[in-house]
């Protein structure tokens, strides 16, 4: 593609014909992070006045790298993208001997039926698709503020820091393109994010997983370029130059075209889920030495009824006040309401996005990254990213693991396996109390 191109660092400049469909409002902008303002705030003058040439710098390598607006998308080189990103747009400009033309994508679909021709149609592309279907949740730049984005618990995911929660990957790593893909194909239960399985066909499915990519691509480099220009010298007419935006760049498409090396697998296969096992990972959840002579505190969170009622968050009755009592943005203004320390412990179990986190109730059945036994093990293995979930291996024997993983398993069909059951910590065992 380079060579068909002719272009110095972009593989290709994709540009938008339209959204696609009926539905088409008009072109769209990217929105800023608060933080180019914030952080590069000029500290010597009042009313926060910025480092107009920093947030310059940040806003021209932005579109340089990724494009100046949703419309017109640039794909930087080596971005690990399926075809260098020819499948977020509907249409890809072309630059030969200094002019410029823009042609239609074709996509080739699989035949419906058996023995049919496949069938050649024209793509409208991540942009498109995600407009319509992810957009009102997510927002434009997929900072997750999108016009519904208030009326939601947990609110909808904020790609620009380029964290993911439930991944097969170590914790604080991308996700792979079959994690996204689970989540878009299958949605999360337990939350707002629907399945889009029935809505969009593994086509289309594949090209807003690009876009979701390139969102979190685009926010990241964002945020490292503030961090970048916020340690630089404004008359340093070498900051943010071209090399600068490049290194970063390269950097953040590094940690996704490295993933699927970094897939953690069980170190070994499944073990049957007995009633032995059942029970020691009952043990183990109640706080019970391990093998190895470890313990892990799931009461603390999960509390000692696995009802999410643990000692470490706010108690409940309280959490449903301040999230769902009342007009979404009014939460701080209900939250202060309450004793110091009870708002002390609400700002210790907020997530790395400052949302707030509630341990899941396991007697429910609902999990949200997904219920095969293989997703509960990367869960209680290697933690959630951006949340209070901790990793439990190698602090665990890797069977020990699966011990868990049963229990967890058996105890929505099998309450009783924690009705008088005796913490190893009894003092965890005692209920949270709300107090104004």
């Amino acid at each position: 593609m380079t060579s068909r191109f002719r272009l110095a660092w972009l593989i290709a400049s994709l540009t938008l014909a339209g959204c696609g469909g009926d539905f088409n409002p008009g072109p769209l902008q990217y929105e800023e992070t608060e933080a180019l303002t914030r952080e590069l705030a000029d500290k010597t003058k009042p009313n926060l006045a910025g480092k107009p040439k920093l947030q310059d710098g940040v806003r021209k390598g932005l579109a340089k790298q990724f494009g100046p607006n949703p419309q017109e998308i640039h794909v930087p080189a080596d971005s690990g993208l399926p075809g260098g990103g020819r499948q977020l747009a509907s249409r890809i400009a072309i630059s030969s001997n200094g002019e410029s033309t823009t042609k239609q994508i074709f996509v080739k679909r699989p035949a419906t039926i058996e023995g049919e021709e496949p069938v050649v149609e024209r793509q409208e592309g991540g942009f498109a698709l995600y407009r319509r279907h992810c957009l009102h949740c997510h927002g434009v730049s997929g900072a997750g503020n999108g016009p519904t984005a208030e009326f939601l618990y947990p609110r909808p995911r904020d790609y620009r820091p380029g964290k993911f929660k439930f991944t097969s990957t170590p914790n604080g790593a991308k996700p792979t393109r079959d994690d996204l893909r689970r989540t878009i194909r299958d949605g999360l239960h337990g939350t707002s994010m629907p399945a889009f399985d029935s809505l969009m066909d593994p086509t289309e499915i594949e090209q807003v997983l690009d876009y979701v990519i390139f969102l979190s691509m685009r926010g990241e480099t964002e945020l490292a370029l503030i961090d970048e220009a916020s340690i630089a010298d404004p008359d340093d007419p070498e900051a943010l130059s071209d090399e600068v935006v490049d290194g970063v760049v390269k950097n953040v498409i590094n940690k996704w075209t490295s993933v699927e090396a970094q897939v953690f697998n069980p170190p070994v296969p499944r073990t049957p889920a007995t009633r032995k096992s059942i029970l020691h990972g009952r043990d183990l959840f109640l706080g019970h030495k391990s093998r190895k002579g470890n313990t892990v505190d799931c009461i603390g969170c999960h509390g000692p009824q696995a009802l999410g009622d643990g000692l470490s968050f706010v108690a409940q009755d309280v959490f449903n006040d301040v999230v769902f009592n009342g007009d979404p943005s009014q939460q701080e203004e209900r939250l202060q309401k309450y004793r110091k320390e009870v708002r002390e412990q609400w700002k210790n179990s907020l997530d790395d996005w400052g949302n707030p986190l509630r341990p899941n109730n396991l007697n429910r059945g609902v999990y949200k990254g997904g219920r095969r036994p293989l997703d509960l093990y990367w869960r209680i293995a290697k933690g959630i990213t951006g949340a209070k979930m901790p990793g439990h291996y190698p602090t665990l024997e890797a069977d020990e693991v699966w011990d868990l993983v049963n229990f967890v398993l058996a105890l929505p069909y099998e309450p009783e396996l924690l009705k008088g059951a005796v913490p190893a910590n009894a003092a965890s065992a005692k209920p949270a109390v709300a107090q104004r």
